[in-house]
Parts: C-alpha cells; structure tokens; sequence
C-alpha cells in the first residue's frame, strides 16, 4: 500500500520512534485548475502526495502542481487523521524563493488554505494581508497564507514536522476550534492579494506537498483504555499502545472533574502503555470518584495521538475500598497492572505497620524472588532476585504476614 510505504519511510528516517515523521495527504478529493495552470499535472496525483520535496531558499522545486490563478484543490488524509496537538498540526509545502538571496524579499504565489473534519463544510484559516509593507516580496505582508516561505525538506530531511528548519507554512488546529480533520483545501489567491509591482500570480500557486504533524491511525486509534484509583491519592490509567515518553507528561494534560494536575503532583509511567498520576497537594478520592480527562496532546511511540478526550469517571479499583471492621485482619494481595509488561504495584490488605514478605513462584514452583516490606503498597520491577528481568509468562505471588496467607497470580509479557 502507497500510505504504508510512506509511514515506513518516515520511520527510517527518524532517529527513534517517538520522534517519527508526519504524515503526507493520501489522495486527492478534487482538482480544478485557473489560468496559466499546467505544470506537474504530468506526474498527477503522486506528484502532490507524500514527502516534500524542496530544494531551498535559493530555487523554486519543480517537483510541484501549479493550481493556475484562482485554482484549488482538496485533499484527504485517509489511513490517519489530523489531530490538534502542541502547536502547529499542519503544514503546506509551495516553491518560493528568494530573490537575489534576500528574505525580506521572496518570489511567491500565496493561497487561502481551508479544513474540513468530513469533507463538506470547509473552515477557512484566519489570514492578514498588509499591503503598506514593502517590498510585495515582504513575508510579513502574508500572515495565515500557504506559500509564503521556501522550502527545505527533501523526503524528510530536515523532519518537515519543524518550521524551524524545514521551511514551508504551518497551520494549527486550534485556530479554528478543531480536535480532528481529514480534508484539507488549498485556494490560489490570484489577484485577490497581488495588489501592484510585478506580478507574482502568473501561475499560481505550486503545490509540493502537506504533511499532517500531529495524527492518528483512523482505524485503530491511540486512545485512553481505562483509568483506575489504586488508592486514596493514586491513579493508574492505561493507553492502547506504547507512550512516546517514557520520563512523565505534563501536568495540565490531565485533569480531574476539569480541574488540573497542580505542582506537587506528579505523573509517572510505570511502563510503556502505563501512567500513574501521584496527587500529592489534590484532596484524597471519596465515595463519588471524579472525572478524569486526559488531553488530545498525549503521543504513542508510532507518532499517534489520542483522537478524541478521554473523559469518563474514574474506577474505584477494590483494593482501596473500605473493609468492615470484621474483615481488619483478614491478609489480601493483588497485583496491578495485570497483566502487565514492566512494572507492578501490590496493594496488600495487612495491619498497619507490619513486616511482610512475598515470594514469586514460577509456574514449576520454582522461587525466583522475595520482596520484604510493611506498607501496603508495593512496587515490583517484576525482576528476579538476580535483578535479570523474568521471561513472560505466568508467576505466583503468595502473601506471608506470620499468621494469614494469601496468593495472587500475574501473567508477565516482555
């Protein structure tokens, strides 16, 4: 498949996985050329999909599909959705150059750009033109158009994802108040904007390429799976595929009945598809449990984002539930997540402040670890007692309080 080729691609070339490129529109919806329109439609439709390909400041790339005046032409993502994420989402790679090396001074031909969630009801991107700013090839003239600056990446090299140093025009979701998009639309400006000096609107706008930054798999989404409180100030939630960090998110990335993650709390990852948010300053959970609501913004290992808000009350899971006094001595452990591919947290149901052990069986019975502690809650890096990680598999944990036992059992993946 032509998509999959190009996700292989962009995973090649990137130096990991969670810094993987983004991804170039896969068809073409419709084309309808204006005057003076012609060029690159040789090589149509490939010609505008994929990667860009720029050749610098200096030269206009004629790898491009020249709209003519007053063209358009619409575009889908359809393996993968735009998400709106950490800044700009989109971005729309033309020809420009600079005219005898001078950037305040670019040859260009600028377009209105549109975006649409379906495909019927197009929003356009806000756009400033100012005319007293000279030179006409004055960027600042500009703002909010395609077609402004040139551009530098070539088949992802440098990653098109960077305005920095990739060139070409970036658009961001949020300015027009979307979560997700598929089509994107791009209009020649024609004589709307070209309002005196030489005219730089003969042929149009050029289409290279548009590459979505922020997206993900339409089909099988990076998503919140569930969201657990493993005890009065601790919540575990998982995702459907492996995080892009594993050093912690932001705190405003979640929030609990709307309210934010505040300094002092912290949130961890246990493991690739696991976070757990620590409340340390948050008031401890009650009998109602909140809303959890985890933003769009979160990335998988494969550049995709959650698609929509996880917004759903949060599980009480029954390790912190209240036990009758009846039931105070009575020895329990359980092991979350489980199963689980790294990390592990037993919550273990003794008297307070007692010494405990458990020891981890495998499936012959053989020993492999002991773990001595005397809170109730325990974290395991699921290693042996040769600190070598255990293969997969299933495992038994048998809970010794010197009076009561209890057992559990966890199934390991690695």
């Amino acid at each position: 498949m032509e998509s999959f080729g190009r996700l292989s691609l962009a995973l090649m070339l990137c130096a990991s996985k969670a810094l993987c490129l983004g991804i170039g529109a896969d068809s073409v919806v419709s084309v309808n050329y204006g005057a003076n329109a012609g060029f690159g439609q040789d090589s149509f439709p490939q010609i505008v999909l994929g990667m860009p390909k720029g050749t610098g400041p200096m030269m206009g790339s004629l790898d491009v599909l020249s709209l003519g005046k007053n063209g358009d032409i619409t575009l889908v993502f359809l393996d993968e959705i735009m998400v709106d994420g950490p800044g700009s989402d989109l971005a729309v790679f033309e020809n420009p150059f600079f005219i005898g090396g001078n950037s305040n001074n670019i040859y260009l031909e600028v377009a209105f750009v549109e975006i649409s969630t379906e495909g019927s009801l197009f929003i356009p991107y806000p756009f400033e033109f100012d005319s007293t700013i000279h030179p006409v090839g004055n960027p600042a003239r500009y703002k909010g158009l395609a077609g402004v600056w040139p551009v530098n990446s070539n088949e992802g090299i440098p990653d098109p994802r960077n305005s920095d140093s990739s060139g070409g025009d970036f658009f961001d979701l949020s300015e027009v108040r979307l979560e997700n998009a598929r089509f994107v639309r791009i209009i020649d400006a024609g004589d709307s904007i070209y309002d005196g000096g030489w005219d730089k609107g003969a042929a149009g706008f050029d289409l290279d390429a548009i590459v979505a930054i922020h997206w993900t798999d339409a089909a099988n989404p990076f998503m919140v799976t569930d969201a657990k409180a493993i005890s009065d100030t601790e919540i575990v939630v998982h995702f459907s595929k492996s995080l892009a960090s594993d050093s912690g998110f932001p705190l405003e990335y979640f929030k609990l009945d709307s309210i934010p993650l505040i300094s002092g709390d912290e949130v961890l990852v246990s493991d690739s598809i696991t976070a757990t948010l620590i409340l340390n300053t948050t008031p401890s959970l009650g009998d109602t449990m909140p809303i959890l609501t985890v933003s769009q913004y979160i990335g998988s290992q494969t550049g995709e984002n959650l698609l929509n808000r996880y917004d759903k009350q949060i599980g009480k899971y029954f390790g912190i539930s209240e036990v009758c006094d009846s039931q105070v001595n009575i020895a329990k452990i359980t092991v979350f997540p489980n199963p689980s591919f790294g990390k592990v947290m037993f919550l273990v149901n003794v008297k307070q402040e007692k010494t405990y052990s458990i020891d981890i069986f495998n499936i012959t019975g053989q020993k492999v670890h002991t773990i001595n502690a005397n809170s109730n809650k325990v974290l395991w890096d699921t290693c042996a007692k040769s600190s070598e990680k255990l293969a997969s598999g299933y495992y038994i944990c048998k809970l010794n309080t010197g009076g009561e036992n209890a057992i559990c059992k966890i199934l390991l993946f690695r």
